[in-house]
């Protein structure tokens, strides 16, 4: 090793690649799951599979329909955010008019759907509370006045962020912006 550190170790992303079959990843995108020699594509259908296998998924199946319906919602509306678009002046207007115009009326929706529960379904923490914890703090992280209204949905994120295992990864992650 000799003094070249972690570079030494760490192999380049170019020699990784290299040695990646990109036929044998579904659609050739990524992120990918692989499990048992199967591979799941598209990042909600892997966490719905993890959720499922780390009891977060909701406790019946009505309640998992419920989950999935409100990790949807919130997709829905994070899907429309223009990640990448390339014309700057457009993508900040239509920043601009997606987090001022549209993100009240959904987080009204989720403030009514949660209510005064401690969870959005039923009464243990399931994974659209953890999706809601990674979406708020990208949305807060763009336009952080979203905070002054809609509480309960607030105190919903700071009790995810309690958890002791979540509480522990905000400690040692890596920072970002968003």
């Amino acid at each position: 090793m000799g003094g070249s550190g972690i570079a030494g170790v760490i192999p380049s992303l170019s020699s990784v690649l290299s040695g990646l079959r990109f036929t044998a990843i579904p659609f050739g995108k990524v992120p990918i799951l692989e499990i048992d020699g199967v591979i799941i594509h598209q990042s909600l259908a892997i966490a719905r599979y993890l959720a499922k296998e780390n009891g977060v998924a909701g406790k019946t199946p009505l309640e998992q329909a419920l989950v999935d319906a409100i990790v949807d919602t919130i997709d829905d509306f994070m899907s429309m955010l223009p990640w990448a678009e390339k014309d700057h002046d457009v993508k900040q207007r239509v920043f601009d008019d997606l987090l001022t115009n549209t993100a009240p009326g959904l987080l009204q929706d989720l403030e009514k759907f949660l209510g005064n529960k401690n969870w959005l379904v039923g009464e243990s923490v399931t994974w659209a509370d953890f999706y809601w914890d990674v979406c708020s703090t990208t949305l807060l992280s763009l336009k952080s006045d979203l905070e002054d209204s809609n509480p309960n949905i607030w105190v919903l994120k700071r009790r995810v962020q309690a958890l002791p295992a979540i509480a522990a990864w905000i400690q040692q992650r890596p920072k970002t912006i968003l």
